[in-house]
């Protein structure tokens, strides 16, 4: 690599690129510039004289490798098409494909989601007889997957029995030569360790490997590793304790202790220093984590001033959080020019998610949720908006299939099964079918009809008074919620769960509140309920193939935001019992520390700006429970926070002439 790439390294990085023989432990802290680290080290490599398919290096996500293969082939100006730069379980597929052979599995095998894999099951259950509503199966085939990666060794959930089933369950899948995503790697460590002909064949191959995230590599994955680099030792492995949050999953940072175990005369450097965050986010992250004890000790630094105070804003509930937050982030774009995308909300779990994306909608901000349900995929929002397309198209089959039975209405498996011999017989939508039948009630039993003909009458009776509502359809849809009962069917739906129920059924009333504010739009001339749904369709297809460049707040769990950064950050509902969480607070130290790694990560996340929002009281069902802030900030100094303060009163011409600036920044930004 010529002088002038290497000079734009610091010493830390410049270490880690010309290190290239032997095993070596990089610990990169947030912020460090891991990636430009890691694809020069490559680029080094190459230019070493190691051949291109030589080089294996591993990645948790194919987004990440496909990112790192375009910055070393930038580098290089080489095609580098026998380069591997992928992911460890599609690594393992492409052992697989060539040598699953020795395993009793043909190569055309198909590999299963976890339908696939339900549906499975639920075939085992009907063969041995079981009564298939008795059991759970998300859960059964959750711990199974645990048992059989060696994360647990027992379950009370997996009792003898079970373990029967999922016996037969593994001889289902052979048979259907079918993987689920566990086999990749478990298949993988097979061939490796019961047929070494295939491991001396890969590790002769691969004679320089990285691996990328190693502290959230699991056991199993660590054992893959371990195999191909055992002999020629040339091992890079890059990872950051400080940033292990993935326990839930199956990642054990202790690999990095296992790797110092396994390869003692490691090389090991430290790259501390960031280039992300300001000087005060980096000092609360450091106070923070320098808390936990099982970690190697480090402490990020940068070059970059102090930066803005972290700013704490106190908010009465949930609902005044989230308008708090609109009201800040508007500030700062204002302020400071930003667009919509240099904001990121995080918070620790999902349910805090749709409060914050349904306040949001209703301001007219667009956001992009990740980690949780965007709110056109929420199942009771679909439902809502089927019923809607039946009362404009009765022969909408699939969202007649979407309500009839929901809430449930007594319309079973064999009455469904008629309706549709009648459609397949005469070729007629099922609304027709149905009418069909009422028609010949007389060929049917009575429970079947009395069912059939209620759904009827409902959706005939709402049709009409939808298309008689004017602009008034919203109303129309708020009686149809109460007369069907669809928020006590939510609490039968998730039983236990009310405040998660009562969170489902207020994205409804969000739904209502834009649908009304349509029609009731001056300037919707038309109330085409028609275009209305065309153009709902079309923005569902949005949310899931979002333009690119498009202006948007990002919104998502911190699991989620591992590996972003965004210019001002807000970290929402930093409560006790939220983060750290409620269980992890019964459990132990341990996950204790694995809540203070999360926050963590969290607080890095921001480059200039960071907000954390707390509420005095939280909604949990019909009642409200009062919440403290999170003893995680006891752990930071309070000179590094302070609350907002307020804006001094601008004049008609100041707001006038703020908004023309901004305004003028966002065509620019378009342009």
């Amino acid at each position: 690599m010529n002088s002038s790439l290497l000079s734009t390294l610091n010493e830390g990085q410049r270490q880690s690129v010309l290190t290239t023989e032997g095993p070596l432990l990089i610990i990169a802290g947030a912020g460090s510039g891991k990636t430009k680290m890691i694809t020069h080290r490559i680029a080094y490599l190459l230019e070493s004289g190691v051949q291109e398919k030589e080089i294996l290096a591993l990645t948790f996500t194919n987004k990440a490798g496909n990112e790192m293969s375009e910055r070393i082939r930038s580098l290089t100006g080489k095609p580098l098409k026998d380069l591997l730069t992928t992911t460890f379980h599609s690594f393992a597929l492409r052992i697989l494909k060539k040598h699953i052979h020795h395993l009793g599995f043909h190569h055309n095998f198909t590999i299963y989601d976890g339908q696939d894999c339900t549906a499975v099951f639920k075939e085992v259950l009907r063969e041995k007889e079981y009564d298939i509503a008795s059991f759970d199966i998300r859960a059964l085939l959750a711990v199974h997957s645990e048992i059989k990666t060696s994360r647990i060794k027992s379950h009370p959930l997996y009792t003898p029995d079970i373990a029967s089933l999922f016996e037969t369950y593994e001889q289902h899948m052979k048979l259907y030569n079918a993987l689920d995503f566990d086999d990749l790697i478990i298949n993988t460590l097979k061939l490796f360790e019961e047929f070494p002909h295939v491991l001396e064949q890969v590790r002769s191959r691969f004679t320089h490997i990285m691996v990328d995230e190693f502290q959230d590599t699991s056991a199993m994955q660590y054992r893959l590793i371990h195999h191909l680099a055992q002999e020629h030792r040339n091992i890079c492995i890059v990872g950051d304790d400080d940033q292990s949050i993935y326990s839930w999953r199956g990642a054990n940072y202790q690999n990095i202790v296992q790797f110092e175990t396994d390869f003692p005369e490691r090389k090991e450097i430290f790259l501390d220093r960031n280039y992300r965050s300001s000087n005060t986010i980096l000092s609360a992250a450091n106070q923070l984590i320098v808390n936990n004890s099982d970690r190697k000790e480090k402490t990020l630094w940068t070059d970059s001033d102090n930066g803005e105070t972290i700013i704490t804003l106190e908010s009465e509930d949930g609902e005044d959080e989230a308008r708090t937050i609109i009201e800040q982030m508007r500030s700062v774009s204002f302020r400071e020019q930003l667009g919509w995308s240099s904001f990121g909300i995080l918070v620790r779990t999902n349910h805090l998610l749709p409060t914050l994306e349904n306040a949001f909608m209703l301001e007219q901000i667009p956001v992009s949720v990740t980690g949780g349900q965007s709110f056109f995929e929420r199942k009771e929002v679909k439902d809502l908006i089927a019923y809607m397309r039946v009362f404009v198209n009765l022969n909408d089959d699939i969202a007649l299939l979407r309500i009839i039975n929901t809430p449930r209405r007594k319309i079973g498996l064999a009455t469904l099964s008629a309706v549709r011999h009648i459609k397949d017989a005469l070729h007629i939508s099922y609304w027709e079918a149905i009418a069909h039948i009422l028609e010949h009630k007389e060929d049917y039993p009575s429970s079947r009809i009395k069912a059939l003909q209620q759904f009827y009458d409902l959706i005939e009776e709402y049709q009409s008074l939808f298309f008689q509502g004017g602009r008034r359809k919203s109303k129309v849809l708020h009686s149809l919620l109460e007369r069907i009962e669809y928020r006590s069917f939510l609490l039968c739906e998730y039983p236990g769960n009310e405040n998660g129920a009562l969170w489902r059924y207020s994205s409804m009333e969000t739904f209502l509140k834009l649908f009304s504010r349509w029609e009731n739009d001056p300037e919707n001339y038309e109330n085409n309920i028609y275009e209305y749904l065309q153009r709902l369709m079309l923005q569902m297809r949005e949310q899931q193939d979002k333009e690119k460049g498009e202006e948007r707040v990002s919104l998502m769990t911190m699991h989620s935001a591992k590996g972003l950064e965004f210019d001002t950050v807000f970290l929402a509902g930093v409560e006790d019992h939220i983060i750290p969480h409620r269980r992890t607070i019964e459990e132990n130290e341990k996950a204790l520390e694995e809540e203070r790694r999360l926050f963590y990560v969290a607080i890095t996340r921001a480059k200039k700006r960071l907000y954390i929002s707390y509420a005095k009281q939280r909604k949990v069902g019909s009642d409200y429970m009062t919440t403290s802030p999170s003893r995680f900030l006891e752990e930071i100094s309070a000179d590094l926070f302070s609350f907002p303060t307020e804006e001094e009163q601008m004049s008609t011409d100041e707001h006038l002439e703020r908004l023309s600036s901004l305004a003028a920044f966002l065509e620019s930004k378009e342009a």
